[in-house]
Formats: C-alpha cells, sequence, structure tokens
C-alpha cells in the first residue's frame, strides 16, 4: 500500500494543526514539514495501542512473576488502587 506523503511549510503547520493531525489520523496521509527549506518533521499515523501493550507486558510478567516473590517492593511507589491490588495480587504467588 503506498501512503502519500505531503510536504507543508511549518507556518501552514501552525495554522492548520488541527486539521491536519485529523487528515493523518483519519487517512493516513503522512506530512513532512519544512522550515528554510529543509524537511524537519515527519508527521504519521501511529497504529500501537497502549491496551494490547499492557496486555502482552502483564502476559510475560506473570510468567516471570514467581521469580520475584522474595524481592521486597516498595509498595508505596504503587498509588493508586488498582495498582496496590495488583501488587498484592503478586505477592500471593
Amino acid at each position: 500500500m503506498y501512503v502519500m506523503t505531503q510536504i507543508i511549510s511549518i507556518t501552514d503547520l501552525r495554522k492548520n494543526l488541527f486539521n491536519l493531525a485529523e487528515r493523518v489520523f483519519s487517512s493516513g496521509e503522512e506530512i513532512e514539514v519544512e522550515k528554510e527549506g529543509r524537511r524537519i518533521v515527519k508527521i504519521v499515523r501511529i497504529d500501537d495501542d497502549p491496551k494490547d501493550r499492557a496486555k502482552r507486558a502483564l502476559a510475560v510478567m506473570k510468567k516471570i512473576g514467581g521469580k520475584f516473590k522474595n524481592v521486597d517492593f516498595d509498595r508505596n511507589f504503587f498509588r493508586g488502587k488498582k495498582e496496590k491490588e495488583y501488587m498484592k495480587k503478586l505477592g500471593q504467588w
């Protein structure tokens, strides 16, 4: 699949930032920004989903979690309710 790349000036980016971001998001178009004749920034859509990344990390943590059951973690570092519950479950392995 070929992605169309558009070259714009930095001034156009400043004027139309939100419209350009919407175009990149909806169509997958890439935008390169020029300043004084040099391309300095490329705007592309990111297809990485943080939820998938977190699920993969948790799967790995579950596999290696038993190896760290004797390590004393600083539980004050985990401030939120979900984090405290998760660390409590890890301690019960």
